[in-house]
């Protein structure tokens, strides 16, 4: 099959015969839709534990099966399905911490290919049909959508609270959209693109120019009565600025380490904060199912609007450029679309 293959350090090569899934009692799926994420990113960089060449990357996926061994789902359907599940009988998967379940069950491979196969466990756990008003492009959004339904959970978000989301790259956006569907009352955004910037007060956000705007902490506070944001979300992997902005929430506010930051790297943060003014730090990495189920509901009844956030699409056999786009900042969200 055709498929976009990590080769090697920062080299994606297109080929027409890699090598087919298998099914295994769950579907085989033909993609149509697949997005470039920051974890693709890393990957290419040849660093990163668990994700070394030769292989496929991409998780972000949406298109039709080919075949199916599940009764709910018949070859034809549009569906979309998450990258993973979680065995569900770990001590983590029944304390509902199934992102840090050891035995999740994943797709056969990633998702710049042709073809994927989903495991039963997974198919039935995550994957839904969608419908025929939702494009493939929006479907394949659910997973980045789910990781910030966990974040926002996790920061035991409320309808009427302030939010201050820190970059505006993908995933600050979707923090931006999914807090404004869930009562925000202030949604603020700092991020020094202006391309980008507009496209976060596009989507409803009061923005914050860093090299123009002075000090963070006292604008947000301005924007939120003297009090600061209930919530700060750091969806930027800069250690200095996520130091930085801990003293801009609120007292009894969350501030939320989204932007993953490397393994080795300490921080140095205000105890005054923590204890005195009762500030918590918290942090997610991916989605646990009922997360995922959440993402995939509100997308199909269009609770959320991802097309602005859509930026750029290509063609597979054109990843190379789609990488580019995604590391330059050029683009928002790059998709990889097959016919």
């Amino acid at each position: 099959m055709k498929a976009a293959v990590f080769t090697a350090p920062n080299t994606i090569e297109y080929v027409r015969d890699y090598p087919e899934p298998q099914l295994n009692e769950g579907f085989l799926l033909r993609v149509r839709a697949s997005g470039i994420c920051g974890t693709d990113i890393k990957a290419l960089t040849g660093t990163r534990p668990g994700m070394q060449p030769p292989m496929v990357l991409g998780h972000e996926l949406a298109g039709e099966i080919i075949q199916s061994a599940i009764p709910d789902f018949s070859a034809g359907e549009r569906v979309s399905v998450a990258p993973y599940a979680g065995c569900g009988t770990c001590r983590f998967c029944l304390a509902g911490r199934e992102d840090q379940c050891r035995n999740k069950t994943m797709l056969s491979g990633g998702a710049f290919a042709e073809k994927v196969a989903a495991p039963a466990l997974l198919a039935v756990k995550t994957a839904w049909k969608i419908p025929t008003d939702i494009s493939f492009e929006e479907a394949a959004l659910a997973e980045p959508l789910a990781c910030v339904v966990f974040s926002l959970k996790t920061c035991r978000w409320e309808p009427g609270w302030s939010i201050l989301v820190v970059g505006g790259g993908f995933m600050g956006l979707l923090h931006v959209l999914l807090a404004s569907a869930w009562g925000a009352a202030r949604v603020l955004v700092t991020e020094p693109n202006p391309t980008r910037r507009a496209l976060a007060k596009q989507l409803g956000a009061v923005t914050h120019d860093p090299a123009v705007d002075g000090d963070l902490a006292q604008w947000a506070a301005a924007q939120t009565g003297g009090l600061g944001p209930h919530v700060i979300i750091t969806a930027v992997g800069v250690p200095e600025v996520v130091e930085s902005v801990i003293t801009a929430a609120r007292p009894g506010g969350v501030v939320h380490l989204f932007g993953g930051l490397p393994k080795d790297r300490k921080l140095s943060i205000s105890a005054y904060a923590i204890h005195y003014q009762s500030i918590s730090l918290v942090g997610t990495s991916g989605f646990r199912t009922s997360d995922y189920r959440l993402a995939a509901d509100m997308i199909a009844h269009a609770k959320v609007n991802l097309k602005p956030l859509i930026t750029t699409r290509m063609p597979l056999d054109q990843a190379n450029t789609g990488f580019a786009k995604a590391k330059s900042g050029e683009a928002v969200k790059v998709l990889l679309l097959q016919d």
